[in-house]
């Protein structure tokens, strides 16, 4: 019998939240698999916290249940990216149809919304970094990804995932946006982009 448990992770910055389900034991140090989630959890672990919602073998049921009700995908208060709790992101990444349908859902219900997390100032002592370092153990897994990286990611493809599109290159992206391959790249490293013209998109590699 499967038996797992519901968490929601929430960031004590913005109160942004994640809602996921795990199969296995709540203290197996599972995280979440949430894309955007752990982009930010990644970048500083420190302030998020964990709850436990529910603990049993119907636990993707009740995720699936809550998810729906509190319709997480279409909410800026979260980082869910979908409703469903079987299939997630990672299931339809590599599949661009599926990208663009879900993409045009999502901008259509948050078209003329306003987002008033886009406003926080995180420059300076603002920033959850500042005067902080990254530890001995923290910068030798940075150096162990980067070592471990195959091929150059000017050569790979990328995607901004509020309107779907896919570009074939960095280079590329940069050519539609009018930006350097390095300002690209740079965005790539971001959430969600708080200025300029890409102001509220999201990049990643496909």
């Amino acid at each position: 019998m499967d038996i797992g448990f519901v968490y929601l992770w929430e960031n004590s910055l913005n109160s942004k939240k994640y809602i996921g389900s795990h199969k296995g034991l709540i203290d197996d140090n599972y995280i979440g698999s949430g894309v955007y989630f752990k982009r930010a959890y990644n970048k500083n672990k420190d302030i998020f916290k964990r709850t436990i919602l529910y603990a049993g073998k119907n636990y993707r049921f009740y995720e699936e249940k809550l998810l729906k009700k509190l319709n997480v995908a279409y909410s800026e208060e979260y980082y869910n990216l979908k409703n469903e709790a079987i299939g997630g992101w990672e299931h339809a990444h590599n599949n661009a149809e599926n990208i663009k349908r879900r993409s045009e859902g999502i901008s259509k219900a948050k078209k003329g919304k306003y987002y008033e997390w886009l406003r926080y100032d995180k420059t300076g002592c603002n920033n959850p970094m500042y005067g902080k370092k990254h530890s001995e153990n923290a910068l030798k897994l940075i150096s162990e990804k980067r070592r471990l990286r195959t091929g150059p990611t000017t050569n790979r493809k990328v995607i901004e995932y509020n309107s779907g599109q896919i570009f074939e290159s960095l280079t590329a992206c940069g050519k539609f946006y009018n930006l350097s391959q390095s300002t690209i790249s740079h965005l790539l490293k971001k959430e969600v982009v708080l200025k300029g013209v890409c102001k509220g998109k999201r990049f990643g590699y496909v």
